[in-house]
């Protein structure tokens, strides 16, 4: 089969129309309607979402030192939508990051949400605004649609077969568990090597609501994800 045929099955994922920063900050001129303080949200424990100074803990777990809250993912809501079987059913995937070196950890716990221990850290690094995930369903990609039709003369020197150009930035407005890896510094062979290895995508934040310009990966083996091992891992920010 060619491999820019194939289909890889994704578990798809959208923004919440509002975000959230943290309530000791003023509000700017900058930010639009939709920008709300903390405390003026519903968040529920153990809700999925990106970013902010809300993170719900396993009992007995600390917030990482030199690192971000990134993402917490309630599994018993991605899962039925997860085709390959790979995700635990249930618990919490909690994402810590530092996307300046690439550094980070990974926390799951099968822990009921209402076990689950509220933390506050209001900052304002990286991450320090939060988002929560809305929408969450099945979906597919091939590597096929990452190209498109030459724009410009300059684009026919990187014409392909097919008489297209890889699209640099495509993939980019997606936020997903799963299927091709996505980052727009990188050639197409570089992202084909990636997408036919080993690992796994175990989380990637877009520009779809999520991030304005950039997109927040995780890597994995798909051994460890199967086997619940996650010592293993790479944080990328690529900056689009």
């Amino acid at each position: 089969m060619d491999k820019k045929k194939q289909i890889f099955e994704i578990i798809s994922f959208t923004a919440d129309d509002r975000e959230y920063y943290p309530a000791s900050m003023e509000h700017e001129n900058w930010m639009p309607d939709n920008f709300v303080k903390h405390t003026e949200i519903d968040i529920a424990l153990g809700q999925s979402r990106y970013g902010g100074p809300i993170v719900d803990l396993p009992p007995g777990v600390q917030y990482p030192e030199n690192l971000r809250f990134a993402a917490q993912l309630d599994l018993s809501k991605f899962s039925p939508y997860d085709k390959s079987g790979l995700l635990p059913k249930k618990g919490q995937l909690i994402f810590f990051a530092e996307i300046m070196n690439d550094t980070g950890k990974v926390i799951y716990a099968d822990v009921a949400n209402e076990e689950l221990v509220r933390t506050t850290k209001e900052h304002e690094d990286n991450f320090y605004t939060g988002i929560l995930i809305d929408k969450i369903y099945t979906d597919t990609e091939t590597l096929e649609e990452r190209y498109e039709e030459p724009e410009d003369e300059d684009d026919e020197e990187e014409l392909n077969e097919q008489d297209e150009v890889w699209n640099y930035f495509s993939g980019c407005e997606k936020s997903k568990i799963f299927g091709i890896y996505t980052n727009c510094q990188l050639q197409e062979e570089e992202i084909e090597e990636v997408a036919f290895s080993d690992k796994v995508v175990l989380l990637q934040i877009g520009e779809n609501g999520f991030n304005d310009e950039g997109v927040f990966s995780v890597l994995m083996p798909k051994e460890d994800l199967k086997n619940l091992n996650f010592d293993n891992y790479e944080f990328i920010w690529a900056q689009s």
